[in-house]
């Protein structure tokens, strides 16, 4: 099971995901959770910085 989750992970197309489940996942934050709006909008820049950043450099199934 995590074999094929690791393997996922190596995708390209994952990252774009999990970028896009950051920027949901900041909002939940700020509106559920009370966290500091420009700490979460920080952090979400963060992650998704580094996660489009693997989608661009990360071969295809590597």
């Amino acid at each position: 099971m995590f074999a094929k989750f690791f393997q996922r992970l190596q995708e390209p197309s994952t990252h774009a995901a999990l970028a896009s489940l950051v920027g949901a996942a900041g909002v939940l934050a700020v509106k559920g959770f009370g966290v500091d709006p420009a700490t979460a909008a920080g952090a979400a820049t963060v992650a998704q910085t580094a996660f489009g950043l693997l989608g661009v450099f990360m071969k295809e199934g590597a």
